[in-house]
């Protein structure tokens, strides 16, 4: 079914409504016509007979009154609204009404003759002058004057207000297609958007709605073509994250793993020259295999760490406790300067491949910081079960600097932070009864360092956190403690069909 155009329905809906007026006032000046030709008639009438009783009685006096009453019947044709008939004594019959439209038949439509359908209405006068009788005058009521009258009215007022009618409904139409012309380049605008068009631009014209959808509009414009930006400069980072994990990875597989396999394969060369040798040399042999062992042992650390900074074999083989115990273990190992703690109250075992990771990344990404940059005493590390936090806009993780190209971590995070504590979820949720009713992964991250400052730069390392924290469609904030140090505080959504036992 097609679908008529808002200008379409607009100029209908006018026209309709003048067209209704128009037969509205037509009909009220119809249904008073019948009332108002009655009463018409009846004033004919009643002067018509009040002038022959006049007339007769000026005669009473006359000694010839014949003449003088010939002039007066002849005078009586001349009458509107009424015929006016002359009987003979002798006539003792009713002379029937004309029909109303009798008189200049053509000039009023039969059909509106019957709608106002007025009876005519007949008065017998007797002209009996000094006892002498002269016969009878009739006057018969004739409304085809007012007819016309009326229906004079009715035409010209029919053809008056199809005249304004045509005009009010020109001007409509104007109107209606120039206010409605913002509504083209809002559809252009919409288009471009579609298209994936940069620097999409909406002229603000017309009523105050149309400014504000236009402006809504060039604000989403705005925000797409930024993230557009912001998405172009994420990839290229991540593109020279990779590029640069590969150099890093083949840099220590030629710093080390080179070494090493040469190391073996000399000794391998030395091992074979000696059993080829009939003196064979215990020591020598021995000292060669120690040294082949040491390389091989060297590699094969190597490739453990290797395969921990891709795949952490804990996390894949035995679960995120496990995992995270292992990730501890090597920061103390390298950082026994550091106080690691951490804190699983539940079984971690259920959880899923993706979640799992993402709090390991978090995790590590975390603790990284807290070693590169908190100059931190001491750490701490909690993974638990709970709700997903119901996190006000003051509390958003990551926010755009307008003043600069930077990503920025929003500074009223610090604020918060000094009128309540941030070292527990319960602290920035809100009461939201859906977020309530959604089981999370909570992990949180802190440290008694120096804090992060007002304005950082996110590095790639908070840009991956929060790329894959939204992925799962998690939050994650970041801010200062109040007494003193860094917050990383995470939710991610757990699967429905994950069972959580506390």
């Amino acid at each position: 079914m097609r679908c008529l155009s808002l200008k379409s329905e607009l100029s209908w809906l006018i026209g309709l409504v003048m067209v209704v007026t128009l037969a509205i006032n037509l009909c009220v000046l119809v249904v008073h016509a019948g009332p108002r030709i009655r009463a018409e008639d009846e004033t004919s009438v009643h002067l018509t007979r009040e002038l022959v009783v006049t007339a007769i009685g000026s005669l009473q006096e006359t000694s010839d009154p014949l003449p003088a009453l010939n002039r007066f019947y002849e005078s009586l044709g001349k009458l509107r609204h009424v015929d006016v008939k002359v009987m003979s004594s002798g006539d003792t019959g009713v002379p029937a009404p004309g029909h109303a439209g009798a008189r200049n038949q053509g000039s009023v439509p039969g059909w509106f003759v019957d709608l106002v359908h007025t009876p005519a209405r007949t008065l017998i006068v007797p002209v009996i002058i000094k006892g002498i009788d002269y016969g009878r005058i009739a006057i018969v009521s004739n409304p085809v004057d007012e007819l016309e009258e009326v229906w004079s009215d009715v035409s010209w007022l029919a053809l008056m207000s199809l005249l304004i009618t045509s005009v009010i409904m020109g001007a409509v139409l104007l109107l209606v297609r120039q206010s409605l012309k913002p509504f083209e380049g809002l559809k252009r605008g919409l288009a471009d958007l579609e298209a994936g068009k940069s620097n999409v631009r909406i002229e603000q014209r017309g009523a105050s709605e149309f400014r504000a959808i236009s402006a809504a509009l060039n604000s989403l414009a705005q925000t797409l073509d930024h993230v557009k930006t912001e998405n172009r400069s994420l990839v290229d980072r991540l593109i020279r994250v990779q590029d640069d994990e590969r150099k890093e990875i083949a840099r220590d597989l030629h710093d080390e793993a080179g070494p090493c396999l040469f190391s073996i394969r000399a000794g391998v060369v030395a091992l074979i020259e000696l059993s080829a040798d009939a003196n064979l040399d215990a020591e020598k042999i021995q000292k060669t295999c120690n040294s082949v062992n040491q390389a091989s042992e060297v590699l094969q650390n190597l490739f453990r760490a290797l395969l921990g900074r891709l795949a952490p074999r804990e996390l894949t083989e035995f679960g995120l406790r496990e995992g995270l115990m292992g990730l501890i273990k090597s920061w103390q190992v390298s950082r026994s300067d550091v106080t690691l703690s951490l804190a699983c109250p539940h079984d971690l075992s259920i959880l899923d491949e993706p979640t799992a990771l993402t709090a390991f990344r978090v995790v590590q990404e975390s603790l990284t910081n807290v070693f590169r940059h908190a100059h931190a005493a001491a750490a701490r590390v909690r993974v638990e079960f709970g709700s997903m936090p119901a996190v006000s806009p003051d509390h958003a993780v990551f926010e755009r600097n307008r003043s600069n190209a930077d990503n920025v971590i929003d500074s009223k995070l610090e604020r918060d932070s000094r009128e309540k504590p941030t070292s527990t979820f319960s602290h920035r949720a809100l009461p939201d009864q859906e977020a309530e009713d959604t089981p999370a992964l909570l992990i949180e991250i802190e440290d008694d360092g120096v804090g992060i400052s007002e304005h950082p730069k996110l590095s790639l390392g908070l840009l991956g956190m929060r790329e894959r924290v939204q992925a799962l469609e998690g939050t994650i904030s970041i801010g200062k403690r109040p007494e003193g140090g860094t917050c990383v505080a995470a939710a991610l959504p757990l699967p429905k069909d994950n069972e959580v036992d506390p």
